[in-house]
């Protein structure tokens, strides 16, 4: 198989590509790869491959016409592969696509740079966009040494065992059980006894229910598309009863309101979560506007953002306060306050003000000068046009950060606040067009 990588820093592709597990397999004709050098094909007579964007903006964008003509020179005459561009805004990379290029005959990846690459290469040239994951690098060249590798290590003869590249995390939908080797002992931890009877029937039973378990743990998402035996799903059961679930009570001066809330909860809810008093509670909601008084549980919601005398108190209890609107809880937000449990909430329904705060964590942010933020000036920009929402961000490790939107990122954050005040989603149409499909699932 043939990889072509298209860059403007080939340096930082030679250096993996002549080295460990990719170096042997080029020097045993497994795969070919050919690195090529975009600047030598510009017209400029200073090799110039970036120029300031039309309509104005930060940055630069790489030219079309050095790229164009570097990737029909890459591709040739009689090409039968794959032309993929490495950019935020493409495809998630997995193993199941990393299998799906394995089949191509030639793949030829190219790197952006500086603020992107121009459409019109796109359009004319690419067949698809790929992203390595939700963060920015500085260019394209780390991403496509990892689809490189990925695929790479499919095809026959590049591994030193064909199948090592079977019996691996997401080969299987699952994440890899533990691996050991000798000492069988070593600062008193020994190797687990099933790995030594030689029995390997009770071996790949054992494999099996560990990669089961860290699938569980860490990445439970997996599980969803795994494929699973009889065997896999008693053990599945078997886990989730072994997970304390959350003490909840929901506290309302309407007591039909309360129990319909708890209802809807119990009903949306993977797992049941059972009220209790609210004293010995975990999670207090208030439906109302309530004072918490001397109710201490771990996590109190409110159904509006707190007011910072309410947050100091809490502080003082060692309790969490939070202000989300009534429709914003489930079983997943309630055990899981995590960036993925906060990209949930974001289609679920957050008061205006976390709804900002939250978009901005998720968002393309440019950071200001100390002191710089006002959020209450901010908050009254958000619907001012040309003018650039602000925030002071706190994070739960005690960072503080004065952050801007970026221009790309203002339409989006509109669009969540109308939802948190209408409780109308937005179009995930105009959602993806303002954030370059970062938050819609």
């Amino acid at each position: 198989m043939k990889f072509k990588l298209l860059t403007i820093f080939p340096e930082m592709l030679e250096a993996v590509l002549d080295t460990s597990i990719l170096a042997r397999a080029r020097k045993s004709g497994a795969i070919e790869t050919q690195v090529i050098d975009i600047r030598p094909f510009s017209q400029n007579k200073h090799k110039n491959t970036d120029d300031a964007p039309f309509g104005g903006g930060a940055g630069m964008v790489m030219t079309p016409q050095p790229t164009l003509d570097a990737l029909r020179y890459a591709c040739g005459e009689g090409f039968r592969g794959r032309r993929i561009y490495l950019s935020p805004r493409g495809e998630r990379f997995t193993q199941k696509k990393a299998e799906e290029l394995s089949r191509c005959e030639e793949l030829v990846l190219l790197c952006g740079h500086y603020e992107g690459l121009d459409q019109r290469v796109i359009d004319l040239a690419i067949d698809e966009e790929i992203s390595v994951g939700d963060y920015v690098l500085t260019g394209g060249e780390l991403g496509a040494l990892i689809i490189t590798d990925a695929v790479a290590r499919l095809l026959p003869g590049v591994l030193g065992c064909d199948e090592s590249s079977v019996d691996e995390s997401f080969s299987s939908g699952l994440l890899e059980y533990p691996q050991y080797t000798r000492p069988r002992e070593i600062e008193g931890l020994s190797v687990p006894e099933v790995l030594l009877n030689g029995d390997q029937k009770q071996i790949d039973r054992w494999r099996r229910d560990e990669a089961l378990r860290v699938t569980w743990a860490r990445r439970p998402d997996l599980l969803e598309t795994a494929f699973l035996d009889k065997s896999d799903r008693a053990l599945l059961r078997a886990l989730e009863k072994e997970v304390p679930k959350p003490r909840v009570c929901v506290l309302s001066k309407d007591e039909e309101k309360a129990h319909l809330f708890l209802s809807r909860m119990l009903e949306e809810s993977r797992s049941a979560l059972a009220p209790a008093a609210a004293e010995e509670c975990d999670c207090l909601i208030a439906l109302d506007e309530i004072d918490p008084g001397d109710l201490c549980p771990k996590r109190m919601f409110l159904p509006r953002p707190p007011r910072e005398s309410e947050r100091a108190a809490a502080k003082e209890k060692g309790m969490e306060l939070h202000g989300f609107s009534p429709y914003a809880f489930d079983y997943n937000i309630l055990r899981h306050r995590g960036d993925e449990g906060l990209k949930e909430a974001l289609l679920l329904g957050l008061s205006d003000e976390d709804f900002v705060c939250v978009a901005l964590r998720l968002l393309p942010i440019r950071r200001l000068k100390p002191g710089a933020a006002d959020w209450g000036k901010s908050r009254r920009a958000l619907n001012k046009p040309g003018k650039s929402p602000r925030a002071l961000l706190s994070f739960s490790d005690g960072c503080r950060e004065d952050c801007a939107l970026s221009d790309q990122s203002q339409a989006l954050v509109r669009a969540l606040c109308a939802f948190a005040r209408d409780g109308t989603p937005p179009v995930p149409d105009a959602l993806e067009r303002a954030a370059g499909g970062l938050i819609w699932p």
